[in-house]
């Protein structure tokens, strides 16, 4: 799985089945502070990503 990070870094992880959830935690991203989405769409957090799956995780900006 290909994994671009919200610092820009692209992580090449090989993790099987597996949800978003499961993956911010094991990233140690807190699901509050990111969206994530595959191919260009926006997923929830209890979507299955499999190991050919190319997922962007991207910083949420709060402020006013």
């Amino acid at each position: 799985m290909k994994i671009r990070l919200p610092s820009g870094k692209i992580e090449d992880m090989d993790l099987g089945p597996l949800t978003v959830e499961e993956l911010l935690s094991k990233l140690n991203i807190s699901q509050g502070e990111v969206l994530v989405s595959r191919d260009g769409q926006i997923i929830p957090e209890d979507a299955v990503l499999n190991s050919d799956d190319n997922v962007r995780i991207m910083q949420v900006v709060f402020g006013g």
